[in-house]
């Protein structure tokens, strides 16, 4: 009997080469099913993306989103989607937020609550108890992978499967007919506190109109409290930073973040690492479901 296994596809290029290849090559070893979680926050271009991946390499990609719970003592459970009706607005964000509060890097519950929980739901819905999750990280994220190990369970990693690199995902897309059209800086999340303070200040200055959701949220929710740790105002960003003071500190004149989707790296963008600006939390390209 075929093991079970959950491809978790983030929405990311490595997320979708590995998909792709687990696809490919161990079709007899595994019952597959593919999963994206959106969050509601995700880039136009990452659904746009996940779907042309379905159309162009057959992924068959189930679409779900979290579904929140009011009702106390229930968990939140999940709802089916596709490309069409898959939210674009941050709603279902904002649910999350109404019941658990601004998740920020003390607590990152948006995660577990918007992609692991409902994921997880979703597989058992189906029957499936015990299957293994698979996870888009290469083998030039040793650091990263020693930290998943640590705290997954049941997980198979891209870079256990294939030795595959940041230089090997881009060489695959630069041979498709089509690429997810982000800068690799951007990631799917447009404005995710685990960034790093360059890309948030990149960003920001490019894409002002993406500010307006992380502005409005900390207005309404900064105040709310459903934690009980009596340490309001919160924040999303790290140093108890705003949205606005990350615009204003991106008119500043800095050194904006660079695009490494079309090379290995940028040497430039690695002789200018700092500590504050580019301490990024464990924010690639993508957030994964655990």
């Amino acid at each position: 009997m075929k093991k079970k296994l959950l491809i978790s596809f983030s929405g990311g290029r490595t997320s979708a080469y590995m998909t792709w290849w687990l696809l490919k090559n161990k079709q007899e070893e595994y019952e597959m099913i593919v999963v994206f979680a959106n969050t509601g926050k995700e880039r136009e271009e990452t659904l746009q993306f996940v779907h042309k991946c379905d159309v162009e390499f057959g992924f068959n990609t189930i679409w779900i989103e979290a579904k929140v719970d009011f009702t106390k003592g229930v968990g939140t459970s999940f709802s089916i989607v596709d490309f069409e009706s898959a939210c674009r607005d941050g709603r279902v964000y904002e649910e999350h937020i109404k019941k658990y509060g601004l998740p920020n890097q003390n607590a990152p519950q948006c995660t577990r609550e918007l992609k692991a929980i409902p994921i997880d739901k979703f597989a058992k819905s189906i029957g499936w108890k015990k299957y293994e999750t698979a996870l888009g990280i290469r083998s030039d994220e040793p650091k990263r992978l020693d930290w998943e190990k640590k705290v997954k369970k049941k997980a198979l990693y891209f870079a256990e499967l294939f030795h595959v690199t940041k230089s090997d995902v881009n060489l695959f897309w630069s041979k498709q007919s089509f690429d997810l059209e982000l800068k690799s800086y951007e990631g799917n999340c447009d404005l995710c506190f685990k960034k790093g303070l360059r890309k948030l200040m990149t960003i920001a200055k490019n894409n002002p109109e993406l500010t307006d959701w992380w502005k409005d949220m900390e207005q309404k929710y900064e105040l709310h409290d459903p934690r009980n740790a009596e340490k309001t105002p919160y924040r999303f960003f790290r140093d108890n930073m705003t949205m606005n003071d990350i615009i204003e500190e991106s008119q500043i004149p800095f050194e904006p973040a660079k695009d490494e989707s079309k090379s290995i790296a940028d040497a430039r963008q690695i002789a200018l690492w700092d500590e504050y600006l580019d301490s990024n939390n464990g924010c690639t390209e993508s957030c994964e479901v655990f």
